[in-house]
């Protein structure tokens, strides 16, 4: 990790927990068996080779940046640092540096460990934008806050969460690398699945850039499908503001056609998410 990124780690760690007090901050060496992970880490895969770097760095010069962690019945349990953690044992340490953080329950550990994947730098887009979902619906944060916690700007990631509206073969893209993440914003903005697929074969098969995916989606004219109105002509940088301002408050997609007349279709996919919009319209 490099030493910026690091920096805007520990900005975004005590900006949602504040350690007040010398103790709090001064590490400890604790034994690596005593602590476990939390079992509600939301990062399951750890790349091979750059754990082996990690580990071999760790070998050479020890771990150079504490991990935090908080008492638990049996010993500690990891509330970020999991990466050097695994790595320690790797490398046959004994005992690791350690902050332990004396009033951290489990919700400030699953989301001190949300913020610590997000910040990392290996991440796919989609399993960003999963990250960041996950800590707007389980804490209630909401994009301006999250952007805070992960010192991002607000656009960003209402951007970012836009890409889990598109269709499941253009997630499946992004994830894979097969796409870029400005490709698939690009290609989420048509309105409807099958048209998002379409994009996506032009894009794979002609290799376009970013830019030219763009043109190409504002010169596309979707197909309008039985029972719903979509889009009958290109989408401007302002209609798409509108959208993602409108997709914030309700926290549904959201499709608007039309500039001077037209109409805004709002999409929900239970009984449950229609209430809540129906109560975010008349609150």
């Amino acid at each position: 990790m490099s030493a910026t990124r690091a920096r805007g780690l520990g900005r975004g760690l005590q900006s949602l927990i504040p350690l007040p007090s010398e103790a709090q901050t001064t590490a400890q060496l604790i034994a690596v068996d005593q602590i476990q992970p939390s079992p509600e880490q939301s990062r399951r895969r750890f790349a091979s080779d750059t754990m082996r770097e990690l580990t071999d760095s760790i070998r050479a010069h020890g771990v150079l940046q504490p991990v935090l962690v908080r008492r638990v019945a049996d010993g500690y349990q990891l509330i970020a640092g999991e990466r050097r953690w695994r790595a320690a044992r790797q490398a046959g340490l004994v005992r690791i540096p350690a902050v332990i953080k004396q009033d951290a329950d489990e919700q400030d550990s699953l989301l001190l460990g949300l913020i610590e994947n997000l910040q990392r730098e290996d991440l796919d887009p989609i399993e960003e934008a999963q990250g960041i979902q996950r800590m707007v619906e389980q804490f209630g944060l909401t994009h301006e806050q999250a952007a805070a916690r992960l010192g991002k700007q607000r656009v960003a990631v209402t951007q970012s969460l836009r890409l889990l509206q598109g269709a499941p073969a253009v997630i499946s893209a992004t994830a894979a690398g097969a796409i870029t993440a400005g490709h698939a914003r690009a290609i989420v903005g048509l309105a409807n699945h099958s048209d998002q697929e379409r994009a996506l074969r032009v894009v794979l098969a002609k290799q376009l850039s970013v830019r030219q995916t763009e043109k190409w989606i504002r010169g596309y004219r979707p197909r309008v499908l039985t029972g719903r109105t979509d889009r009958t002509g290109p989408v401007t940088t302002q209609i798409r503001e509108f959208e993602l301002a409108i997709e914030e408050a309700l926290r549904v997609p959201v499709t608007i056609s039309g500039t001077v007349r037209g109409r805004i279709t709002i999409r929900f996919a239970s009984r449950e998410q229609l209430a809540e919009v129906v109560q975010k319209l008349t609150s």
